[in-house]
């Protein structure tokens, strides 16, 4: 069914949802057209018209936030099911959802102006000035399978806490959990308009809302080549665009190694290396590197790979098969070309080992694009300064590490990285829901983490007064 004014309607065909691990039948989708788009945001203007105050803004999100913590394990194995991810990493990420939501809640009541010195100049003696926040309109949100829940809390919540009713559209491979989170908001109170979920193509669903010039944010997490296309069709909304990456960290002679190499075996392998902050680069000072591969390598063999609603598994099965056979012959190729394999490489029983390569040229396509699986490489280079150019050479920049025992080699990297995040003696793949968060280069434009998401989706409309 597709959610739209408050109602569940039907769609203009049917198409089943298969439970990605069992391949049995777990569900349904409805299929919406282009008129159930237009009709979405005809809903979310005559919402926007009607107006949600901020306390309410904030009561319903706070309440939502308390629902989806009692479903918590309805969500979590509704995640697993339909995407394969692992069910421990699902709960993490509804334990997430709720904070998010919590933030949001919190951020509502925090929406405030500020005064302007106007009469810090001659012309403005006698003023008083202020800024007051605004929703920008209407914000399409377009999500990816990958954290299906999370990441369209990090769309949705601060759109509803800044005013702004919002259509969304679902990655077609992750559509029950957002049924879900509809029936949260409904049952918190959100009233009729303010959230639309429509399914379906792209083509259908996407397309009329980038000509539309009541929606007025495009808000969209997945690859660059979507999003930078998203942006040159409708080039007079606002975008926030979080695209691909290949993410990097660098192992000096002066880091603690098993602390390393901890954390960058859970960087490059939960949700079986699905996020776009996913490990995958890893430059060793040579120094280290023996010592250094020896635990990592040593590391990814004890992962434990396989049915995802084992709680004991990390790395389950990729979003597709044909994701899998891609990325295994993307890894096949590597090692024809002169690459080590130090751990996995194989597919067994539809699941990717965890896999970890060195002696990888730095032009393969596995240092230089988007895996988007459980693979790393290690690239042994002599100094710092060769880790930095390697951090740099690519056209991807969200978040690098660098583990370090020395200051000024940690403050060097900070300074020099080409980075949404540098983060010192942790995992690249770590994010709070409510830090800012965002890529550079062909990673993306625009901020999110609940407060800073809320600010990119408002105006600040300065009014002047002279008595």
């Amino acid at each position: 069914m597709l959610y739209i004014d408050g109602a569940w309607i039907a769609g203009a065909d049917r198409r089943p949802v298969h439970n990605r691990w069992t391949g049995e039948r777990i569900g349904t989708v409805a299929v919406g057209l282009t008129e159930h788009a237009v009709r979405a945001v005809d809903a979310a203007e005559r919402a926007m018209a009607q107006g949600l105050p901020v306390p309410r803004r904030a009561r319903v999100l706070a309440t939502a936030a308390r629902l989806l913590e009692r479903r918590g394990e309805e969500f979590a194995r509704s995640i697993t099911a339909e995407t394969g991810k692992p069910i421990t990493a699902a709960r993490g990420e509804v334990d997430r959802a709720v904070q998010t939501l919590g933030w949001a809640a919190e951020e509502t009541r925090r929406l405030a102006g500020e005064a302007v010195p106007l009469n810090a100049i001659e012309s403005g003696a006698g003023t008083i000035a202020l800024t007051v926040p605004e929703a920008r309109g209407i914000a399409a949100a377009i999500t990816p399978f990958n954290f299906p829940l999370n990441l369209v809390l990090h769309k949705v919540a601060p759109a509803l806490a800044a005013g702004c009713a919002v259509v969304f559209k679902p990655s077609d491979r992750a559509v029950l959990v957002a049924g879900l989170l509809v029936e949260v908001f409904a049952e918190a109170g959100l009233p009729a308009g303010w959230l639309n979920l429509v399914t379906g193509t792209p083509a259908d669903v996407v397309e009329p809302w980038l000509d539309d010039p009541r929606v007025a944010v495009i808000t969209f997490t997945g690859s660059s080549r979507v999003g930078w296309d998203l942006k040159a069709r409708s080039p007079q909304k606002l975008h926030v665009l979080e695209l691909g990456s290949n993410t990097a960290m660098v192992v000096t002679d002066n880091a603690d190694l098993e602390r390393a190499a901890a954390d960058a075996m859970t960087a490059a392998l939960a949700n079986s290396g699905q996020a776009c902050v996913s490990l995958q680069r890893l430059y060793v000072t040579r120094g280290v590197a023996d010592r250094f591969l020896a635990l990592l390598g040593d590391g990814f063999k004890t992962v434990r790979y396989g049915d995802p609603r084992d709680d004991a598994t990390v790395v389950g099965p990729l979003i597709t098969t044909e994701a899998t056979a891609k990325l295994k012959s993307s890894i096949d190729a590597t090692v024809a070309g002169g690459a080590r394999l130090l751990a996995g490489g194989d597919v067994i029983d539809g699941v990717l080992e965890p896999t970890l390569l060195t002696d990888v040229d730095p032009g393969d396509v596995l240092v230089c694009e988007e895996a988007f699986g459980p693979v790393a490489s290690v690239l042994v280079v002599d100094d710092l300064d060769e880790a930095i150019r390697g951090v740099n050479s690519s056209r991807y920049s969200l978040n690098s590490s660098i583990y370090t025992g020395d200051l000024g080699e940690a403050m060097g990297f900070a300074a020099r990285a080409q980075a949404g995040s540098v983060l010192v003696n942790m995992p690249p793949s770590y994010r709070a829901d409510h830090m800012p968060y965002g890529g550079v280069k062909d990673s993306g434009q625009g901020t999110e983490g609940v407060k800073y998401a809320i600010d990119e989706l408002l105006h600040h409309k300065l009014v002047v007064f002279k008595p």
